[in-house]
């Protein structure tokens, strides 16, 4: 490339020089690729957050669920449970005889 210039780049010029007209087909795949690369990279962070957002309301989840099954381990103990048939007054008795094993 002879007589390349600063003036001529700052012009615009030098885009009609024979050299750099062959090239334009390397110049556009090499456009089509970075704005490839950079659309990939947004869909890649999107992904990131809703992946944390996704994370954090599983955690959510998982303790209350914790804490739901700790409640219903303790509503369903033998003492509370035989309290609660008491305070409702619904009139059942424990039974006296052990249960037993059927093969």
């Amino acid at each position: 490339m002879k007589g390349f210039s600063i003036k001529e780049l700052l012009g615009g010029d030098f885009l009609t020089k024979e050299f750099v007209r062959r090239q334009y087909p390397l110049l556009v795949m090499l456009a089509i690729l970075l704005f490839g690369y950079i659309g990939n990279r947004y869909h890649c962070e999107i992904q990131m957050k809703e992946e944390l957002r996704l994370r954090k309301e599983l955690k959510d989840v998982k303790y209350e669920s914790l804490g739901i099954s700790a409640e219903l381990m303790q509503i369903s103990r033998r003492s509370n449970v035989l309290r609660m048939v008491n305070e409702r007054g619904l009139g059942l008795e424990e039974s006296a005889d052990l249960p037993v094993k059927v093969e």
